[in-house]
């Protein structure tokens, strides 16, 4: 991938994200949950240093990728509304205000974030394309993530957020481990047809 569409797709991810949470309708209550979940966006990073031939280069632009999107997923929600809040300086007339010092905090937050495990993930995906149990074992690293991800969310956040929530999360994670054994599966059939 060249860097401008690694930087388009990270813009994309942290556009679309927010704005489907917004957006009405089962489908995109689905996807935007998809799409701001860690795992989705550790595959980004992953995916960007698979299709990269240096390491640094993969460590770099799956970093930038990761800082573009949370940049762009946080000035989104800021343009949508979701930082606002009562203006102290004149509550009575229910002033409202974005509310930038939360933004720029969660921001810069993320973006730190985003640079160590956008890094990491960028050169375990460069990484992966070697051979062997080492290429196996960081193939496997997104399907991984997806399943703790969504498992958390089972766990945690599906019986506040209500049966779709639950839903997607036990989809996501059941695809998630036929994506693993998949993995494992080829690996396995490749070893034997080389030996």
């Amino acid at each position: 991938m060249a860097p401008a569409a690694v930087m388009a797709a990270g813009a994309l991810l942290g556009i679309v994200a927010p704005l489907l949470s917004a957006a009405p309708g089962l489908p995109a209550h689905v996807a935007s949950l998809v799409l701001s979940a860690g795992w989705a966006w550790a595959a980004l990073a992953f995916a960007v240093g698979l299709t990269q031939t240096s390491r640094v280069a993969s460590a770099v632009l799956a970093c930038a990728s990761l800082v573009v999107a949370v940049i762009a997923y946080y000035v989104t929600k800021a343009a949508s509304g979701d930082f606002r809040t009562l203006d102290p300086r004149n509550p009575v007339l229910g002033a409202v205000h974005t509310d930038w010092g939360t933004v720029v905090s969660k921001s810069l937050v993320w973006c730190v974030i985003a640079v160590v495990l956008g890094s990491l993930l960028g050169l375990a995906g460069n990484l992966a394309q070697g051979g062997g149990l080492p290429g196996l074992l960081l193939r496997l690293v997104v399907p991984v993530i997806a399943v703790v991800d969504t498992s958390q969310r089972l766990r945690f956040d599906a019986p506040l957020q209500g049966g779709v929530s639950a839903t997607t999360w036990a989809v996501v994670r059941c695809a998630a481990v036929v994506t693993a054994l998949v993995l494992i599966g080829h690996a396995i059939f490749a070893r034997r047809g080389r030996s």
